[in-house]
């Protein structure tokens, strides 16, 4: 009430410059966020733009929610080799969980490869990205689990890929979805998770000011109450899962895992990969560490084609 006499005082009309002051303030809070996350994309994009004129492309559209009797639909990618021979041999699929500020394209210069090899690639525009946008948002993690077990739902059925094996990737929060979401799920037969956080709500980067200022602004839940940290804590969702199944059961789920981490991840750091590791008890030829390359991974895209190559092609039926 001070403030607003004193305004009112020198300025006489109080609205105008309140507004401007609040106005100005939040520039002064936000640009800075801006022009750094602009750098930041010039810097993580400097890779060729790839076409995907050589390859067999399909748009599907997945429902994954019904309000109002109006379907909500996630946009989906297919590519395929034009060799239709060598698809049939490969016989799988590869269904990609991109990370939080990811579309389903961002991360071609990692699937791409994979295509020329046969497998088919199945990349999403997760909620609330892309063209998936007005599906809901991004920030609702545990929506984004439900529409990746959805998918997988649709993969079963769908007449032209039902039969084929079924492998997962995903980065960053797209890591957290396929572990929670797809580890217990019997029908996929490998697991690729890179730069996955291991408990939800202990280790988010409490003490990064820029990304949990970014993650507030965006709606990210910081404090999930238990049963929700639960849901979206991987190594703590695999404990309880671990409690309630026979012992070789637990170990085939697990071997078919893949965890991949930077030590310099800034953002999801290390102990997350070493909890994860050591709850699924995972042999070192089911881990790979990189030295650099951060939380996203940039210019790491040859190592991490050849060592997931290298375990999707092991022990194949």
């Amino acid at each position: 009430m001070l403030i607003w006499n004193v305004n009112q005082n020198i300025f006489g009309n109080p609205f105008l410059p309140c507004f401007i002051l609040s106005t100005t303030t939040f520039l002064i809070i936000y640009t800075p966020f801006e022009i750094y996350w602009s750098f930041a994309d010039l810097w993580y994009d400097r890779w060729i733009s790839l076409t995907l004129k050589d390859y067999a492309i399909n748009h599907e559209r997945i429902e994954v929610d019904r309000v109002r009797n109006k379907k909500k639909e996630i946009a989906a990618l297919l590519v395929s080799s034009k060799d239709k021979e060598l698809v049939d041999n490969k016989n799988s699929i590869i269904i990609i969980a991109h990370g939080f500020s990811d579309t389903k394209e961002s991360l071609q210069n990692y699937f791409l490869p994979f295509t020329q090899l046969g497998y088919v690639i199945l990349s999403y525009d997760a909620r609330g990205t892309g063209k998936s946008n007005k599906v809901g948002r991004k920030s609702h993690f545990l929506k984004r689990i439900e529409d990746f077990e959805k998918i997988l739902k649709w993969v079963s059925i769908n007449n032209d890929l039902k039969k084929k094996r079924i492998c997962c990737v995903g980065f960053s929060i797209g890591a957290l979805t396929i572990l929670c979401g797809g580890f217990n799920n019997e029908a996929i037969d490998k697991i690729i998770a890179i730069s996955a956080i291991s408990n939800y709500r202990k280790n988010l980067p409490r003490f990064n000011v820029i990304v949990m200022l970014s993650y507030f602004l965006k709606g990210v839940k910081l404090f999930p109450k238990r049963e929700e940290n639960l849901k979206l804590s991987p190594s703590i969702m695999i404990n309880q899962i671990k409690k309630t199944i026979p012992e070789g059961k637990w170990r085939n789920l697990c071997i078919r895992v893949l965890l991949i981490h930077s030590r310099n991840d800034k953002i999801i750091k290390m102990i997350n990969f070493e909890e994860n590791a050591e709850v699924l008890d995972l042999p070192e030829e089911n881990r790979l560490v990189i030295n650099k390359g951060g939380h996203t991974h940039k210019k790491n895209e040859l190592i991490l084609v050849g060592r997931s190559l290298k375990f999707l092609e092991s022990n194949k039926a």
